[in-house]
């Protein structure tokens, strides 16, 4: 029996060690607050008078608009951003450069 009881204590360690970890309870109170937050402004948004309804449905709509275009045109800049630092690097190719790397590899 000593060894069904030192099984126990062992998950008993386990699950103190889990359960009370902060990070733990922040990730399962972040993860909820993604679920309820959008299912509480969609109920809002349906229990609101039409002309208030119809304002922030709009809104919605435009700022989803204007956040998607901003990560586009960031994407954008960094990629060319990008382009520019490997740009720099390619010099064209000459073979006194190539053998050179080839002695530092050697």
């Amino acid at each position: 029996m000593g060894s069904f009881s030192d099984w126990l204590r062992e998950i008993e360690e386990i699950l103190d060690i889990t359960l009370f970890n902060k990070w733990l309870w922040i990730i399962i109170a972040c993860a909820s607050a993604i679920v309820v937050f959008p299912f509480l402004m969609v109920f809002a948004l349906l229990n609101s008078p039409p002309l208030l309804g119809a304002t922030i449905t709009i809104l919605i709509i435009v700022g989803w608009g204007i956040v998607g275009g901003y990560k586009d045109w960031s994407l954008h800049k960094r990629k060319q951003e990008n382009a520019k630092l490997t740009g720099q690097d390619a010099i064209p190719f000459t073979y006194e450069r190539h053998s050179e790397k080839d002695k530092e590899y050697s």
